[in-house]
C-alpha cells in the first residue's frame, strides 16, 4: 500500500513538473518573440527614422544654400548656375540612400513632391529665373518640414511599440518567477512534507486484571 502511495505522489510531482515546464516554455516563447520585435523596432528607429532624419537635414541644408545663392547679387549667372547644379547633384546622390529605407505611403507621396520641386528648381536654374527658383526652394523646404514631422511621429510610434514589448517581457519574467516559486513549494509538499508524518503512540489503558 505504501508503494502505491509513493507512486501516486511521484506521479503527481511529475505531472506538476510537466505542467510548469510547459508554462515556462510558453512564457519563454513569448519573451523571445517580444525580444525579436523589440530589436526590430529599435533597428527601425535607427535605420528608417534617425538616418532618414539625417538625409532630410542634408536636403534642407542644400536647398537653403541654393536659395541663398539665388538671391545674392554679386555672383554672376554662370557662377550661380554651377553652384545650383552641384547642389542638385548632391541631392540626387542622397535620393538613392533615402529610397533604400522603409517609407510609408505618405512619405513616398511627399518625397515624390520634393523630387518634382527639385526638378523645377533645375529648370529655373537653366532659365536663370532666380525669382521663381527662390519660390520653388521655399516650397521644397515646406515639403521637407512635412517629411521631418512624419519622421518624428513614426519614431514616437516605434519607440512606444518597443517600450510596450519591453514591459511585456518584464511581465513574463515576473510570471516565470512566480511559477518557479510555485514549483518549489509543490515539489517540497509532494516529495518532502508528506513523508514527514509524526507517529503518536497512544498509551494503552491500564489493565484492570
Amino acid at each position: 500500500m505504501r508503494d502505491i502511495n509513493t507512486i501516486n505522489k511521484k506521479t503527481k510531482a511529475a505531472a506538476v513538473l510537466i505542467f510548469v515546464t510547459i508554462l515556462l516554455l510558453i512564457s519563454n516563447y513569448f519573451i523571445g518573440l517580444n525580444s525579436k520585435k523589440t530589436n526590430e523596432s529599435i533597428k527601425a528607429i535607427y535605420n528608417d527614422r534617425l538616418m532618414v532624419s539625417h538625409y532630410i537635414f542634408q536636403y534642407t541644408n542644400a536647398i537653403h544654400q541654393i536659395k541663398i545663392r539665388a538671391i545674392q547679387i554679386n555672383p554672376n549667372d554662370s557662377e550661380k548656375q554651377n553652384f545650383v547644379s552641384k547642389r542638385l547633384q548632391s541631392i540626387h546622390r542622397i535620393d538613392k540612400k533615402y529610397l533604400a529605407t522603409v517609407l510609408t505611403s505618405e512619405e513616398k507621396k511627399q518625397f515624390k513632391t520634393f523630387q518634382n520641386q527639385c526638378a523645377a528648381i533645375g529648370t529655373m536654374n537653366q532659365n536663370k529665373d532666380w525669382q521663381k527658383l527662390t519660390q520653388w526652394s521655399d516650397q521644397s523646404l515646406q515639403t521637407l518640414e512635412v517629411l521631418a514631422q512624419i519622421q518624428i511621429d513614426e519614431g514616437k510610434t516605434e519607440l512606444t511599440t518597443a517600450n510596450t514589448l519591453h514591459n511585456g517581457n518584464k511581465i513574463f519574467a515576473q510570471f516565470e518567477m512566480g511559477l518557479f516559486i510555485i514549483l518549489g513549494c509543490l515539489s517540497a509538499y509532494l516529495l518532502v512534507l508528506k513523508k514527514m508524518k509524526i507517529k503518536i503512540k497512544i498509551p494503552e489503558s491500564p489493565s484492570l486484571n
